[in-house]
């Protein structure tokens, strides 16, 4: 066993993974949120970013820290109130972006500001929550937040999950999901960056679509087809979504362009209470689309996924399993990492062979092991 990679991508836990097949090195890095699964002074006692480093995908490094929150500068917009989430990793004129979102409690909890009537008035936003962009000049980091003081995303939502999108022109886009806790319904939104400096917003958000659009809500009995679109004050409204249900979630967004130029991204919803993997296309190519909603691609509560190719040229799709799912003594199921091979057609994603020499998953319907 190589001392410098002793470990196998089902030994540690992952949540939101995200790859860098990074050229430079020929190596690749997998990021992945901490959420306390180190709890060490190197790992920023459980509120940091780490990355396992591997050659070829099945032996990988240590975790190492490449941004934490120990040090929250003076005036900063986030504190330490909950680990960073979600970090995507590019590289860009030289520089290396990070796409993380970050969190500060809030002094008075704040009611949300669309859903019913019933969810406004029972709950309470107890965080703020933007993307930041943080930059360093090598792939292992250390990372540091471009401006600590205001998220690239609008200050004025909940904002998660940044992910990088170019349109038509060549132009750099954040797309980012819009928090269902302030909405109940969810949405994904796309913010213009400056090409020059990816950390750094341009214009105001546009809006894309919203978690009830999702296809398959109809057959799940909670949303008709096109979805609820913000408006909760209809008699079917009232009939069809229960007091104290929960909303409706855009997570994880990743986009790529297909032959014929449409856009196409990965999200993740849920379906009858368990992670569900769907997808969307812009047929105009345009980051501000329209989106037309596909049909979901994985049911097996696993998402928040994201596709790189190998050094060899093969395309390959990363998310994580065990959103909801407990064993059978009631405890939690560990998230790991799933890989599967996969295309980019004209008419979306498609799965393909599911890869268990690289995640170590002997089932990819179930990862109780």
């Amino acid at each position: 066993m190589d001392v410098r990679y002793p470990l196998q991508m089902h030994d540690f836990s992952l949540h939101d993974p995200f790859v860098l097949a990074d050229k430079a090195s020929g190596l690749y890095y997998l990021y992945n949120a901490n959420y306390y699964q180190y709890r060490d002074a190197a790992h920023g006692r459980g509120k940091s970013v780490v990355v396992y480093v591997s050659p070829d995908l099945k032996h990988f490094s240590e975790p190492v820290d490449v941004f934490d929150l120990n040090d929250v500068p003076a005036g900063a917009w986030y504190d330490d109130s909950d680990s960073p989430w979600a970090p995507e990793v590019y590289e860009r004129d030289g520089k290396y972006w990070m796409f993380v979102t970050l969190h500060a409690k809030r002094e008075t909890p704040e009611p949300p500001h669309a859903g019913p009537d019933w969810y406004v008035r029972d709950h309470g936003m107890q965080h703020r929550r933007g993307v930041f962009v943080a930059v360093a000049d090598r792939p292992a980091g250390p990372f540091r937040v471009a401006d600590p003081t205001r998220p690239t995303t609008p200050d004025n939502v909940m904002a998660l999950d940044g992910t990088l999108a170019f349109d038509t022109d060549g132009s750099p886009w954040m797309v980012y999901a819009h928090e269902w806790v302030e909405l109940f319904d969810g949405t994904m939104e796309a913010i213009r960056l400056d090409p020059n400096d990816l950390a750094r917003s341009v214009g105001e958000p546009v809006h894309l679509w919203s978690a009830s659009e999702g296809v398959w809500h109809p057959a799940d009995g909670d949303a008709p087809a096109g979805g609820w679109r913000g408006d909760f004050t209809t008699d079917e409204a009232r009939a069809t979504i229960p007091e104290h249900s929960g909303g409706y979630v855009t997570d994880g967004p990743y986009v790529a362009r297909t032959p014929n130029g449409s856009l196409i991204s990965v999200w993740t919803s849920y379906s009858r209470g368990e992670y569900i993997l769907s997808q969307a296309i812009s047929r105009s190519g345009r980051v501000i689309g329209p989106w037309e909603q596909l049909a979901p691609i994985d049911y097996s509560d696993a998402g928040h996924a994201m596709v790189f190719r190998t050094f060899d040229g093969t395309l390959l799709l990363i998310m994580h399993t065990n959103m909801t799912r407990r064993g059978s003594d009631g405890t939690p199921l560990t998230p790991h990492g799933i890989v599967y091979e996969v295309a980019v057609t004209n008419e979306g994603f498609r799965l393909g062979r599911h890869r268990a020499d690289l995640d170590g998953i002997a089932d990819p319907a179930r990862d109780d092991a």
